[in-house]
């Protein structure tokens, strides 16, 4: 017992020495409480395009409607046609109107699926700003806003992106995959495309594009704390207007997650990001000054392994921070990748 217990007081001073606890040897040894998330608003309109997810036909994939603001495209959708296929975002109006296009980004196309979901994940975050351009919509017309690969989508593989946009007016937006050819031969099989019916994943429709979410302070004399997304609070519910029926995106695809993380205290503490539904690919943005947040990476946690392949186990530390200063982290839930994922906070004794 004697050696055990001065075996124990070795381990305590080292730590101490490295300015932690043993417990802060590893985090998910910790005891947490959970903190629970109010969602204080929902904003901008995401158009979710990810049903059928599996295109085996030709035409339109899903299309929704921006009444006003801002608006955002998310596809995602592997080509089933049996041949190389182009892959567009479009919009169309009932009357003859300007669009401004703010940002378009997309992920490396792949049969490896959650890779086209890290590369798009990882480019929403580091491109974000672009030169806006003013596209001028015919009456009824399908205009072309963004082609996913000039050079054709191969056979069996995922594409995924984004397309954002602002409207004074309503505009219908949407997804179409067309036959390959040239790009006189995309714009006429647009124009008459025909809606296709949704899959069994039903994973389309219209959605708030940017959440608003925030804790009642918490205080670090409690101890460690964690946030938990993918359980705090309900995903986002929508309608799918090609279908004319509810949706849920579950998962949140697409959706800006905006966290502002109140806590009390003096000293600092280290996040940690654990994910707890598989693997969790993806970037995210965090600071305490939201115009400068800092990247954090998951896909680079783990050489040569996905990041969440041990599901629980897995985690990464994402930055030591102030306590009494509000934390902000953002991020869209990366494509192919799991909910639930763990925001864990633990104090740093000094």
């Amino acid at each position: 017992m004697k050696m055990k217990y001065a075996w124990k007081a070795f381990l305590t001073g080292l730590f101490a020495a490295a300015g932690m606890t043993a417990a802060a040897a590893s985090p998910l040894e910790e005891t947490y409480t959970t903190i629970p998330l109010k969602l204080m608003s929902a904003e901008g309109t995401l158009i979710f395009s990810d049903c059928p997810e599996y295109a085996g036909d030709y035409g339109i994939l899903y299309e929704g409607t921006v009444k006003k603001g801002k608006g955002r495209v998310y596809y995602y959708h592997v080509n089933q046609t049996g041949a190389p296929a182009r892959v567009v975002v479009y919009a169309r109006s009932k009357k003859k109107q300007d669009l401004t296009v703010t940002r378009t980004v997309r992920g490396e196309a792949s049969r490896d699926y959650i890779s086209t979901g890290a590369t798009l994940s990882f480019r929403e975050v580091v491109n974000p700003l672009q030169k806006a351009e003013t596209v001028t919509l015919p009456q009824n017309g399908r205009t072309i806003l963004f082609e996913d690969d000039p050079k054709g989508v191969k056979e069996e593989n995922l594409v995924s992106g984004m397309v954002e946009i602002e409207t004074e007016k309503p505009v219908t937006l949407g997804a179409a995959i067309l036959p390959d050819g040239s790009r006189k031969d995309v714009e006429e099989a647009l124009q008459t495309a025909m809606r296709l019916p949704p899959d069994t994943h039903e994973m389309r429709g219209t959605f708030a594009s940017d959440i608003y979410l925030e804790n009642k302070p918490w205080d670090f004399k409690k101890g460690p704390a964690e946030i938990v997304v993918g359980k705090s609070i309900p995903f986002q519910q929508g309608m799918d207007e090609m279908s004319r029926v509810k949706r849920e995106n579950t998962g949140d695809y697409g959706i800006t997650y905006h966290i502002s993380f109140h806590n009390k205290g003096e000293g600092k503490y280290k996040l940690y990001i654990n994910p707890q539904g598989g693997v969790y690919m993806g970037t995210f943005r965090i600071g305490h000054n939201e115009k400068i947040l800092q990247i954090f990476r998951t896909d680079t946690a783990k050489r040569g392994k996905w990041f969440g392949n041990n599901t629980e186990e897995d985690y990464m530390e994402a930055g030591t921070w102030e306590m009494g200063r509000d934390l902000f982290i953002r991020f869209i839930p990366a494509g192919a990748a799991y909910l639930p994922l763990r925001f864990l906070m633990v104090p740093v004794e000094q």
